[in-house]
């Protein structure tokens, strides 16, 4: 009876949910990686931050490209997980997966147009003013984007004010 007892405890213990983590999207992904009609792009620490080298040295005196850089300084890595093309029961498996998982996180921003809807969710910290491991969700596309990373909110409005 002890152990019934204790069971819902040690599961919220190891999974208090409300955060997204690299752990949890790689869990997902990786159910699907290989299957057809999706597809997945992982980029790493190193890769990233080649990226953003790139880009700095491509148009470095451009403002815009300045603020997006300022903007993504905290990026660690990012997957981007594209399931349009898989069978209708798959993209329905996968979505419910996804928002299972999102079920609690922080939603910053909904955005509908047309029929289709964009969901961006993040771990906010009301202390530090910084949103980690955003989740950018288009259920309707069949899109996830996942960026590993701490971002300020005001560099993040700076950038996307245009």
């Amino acid at each position: 009876m002890l152990a019934m007892l204790l069971v819902p405890v040690m599961t919220f213990a190891e999974d208090p949910g409300g955060k997204i983590s690299k752990r949890k999207v790689s869990a997902i992904v990786s159910q699907y990686r290989g299957k057809q009609g999706v597809e997945v792009i992982d980029i790493g620490r190193v890769g990233t931050a080649l990226i953003k080298g790139i880009a700095s040295i491509a148009d470095g005196n451009d403002k815009d490209t300045r603020e997006a850089l300022t903007a993504l300084k905290g990026l660690k890595g990012l997957t981007l997980f594209s399931y349009e093309d898989a069978g209708p029961e798959i993209k329905q498996k996968i979505n419910g997966k996804l928002e299972k998982m999102l079920k609690g996180v922080d939603l910053l921003m909904e955005a509908k147009d047309e029929g289709e809807t964009m969901r961006i969710y993040g771990n906010y910290s009301e202390k530090t003013g910084k949103v980690s491991d955003v989740a950018l969700f288009s259920p309707t596309e069949g899109t996830f984007i996942f960026l590993v990373g701490s971002f300020n909110l005001d560099d993040i409005s700076k950038a996307t004010a245009k």
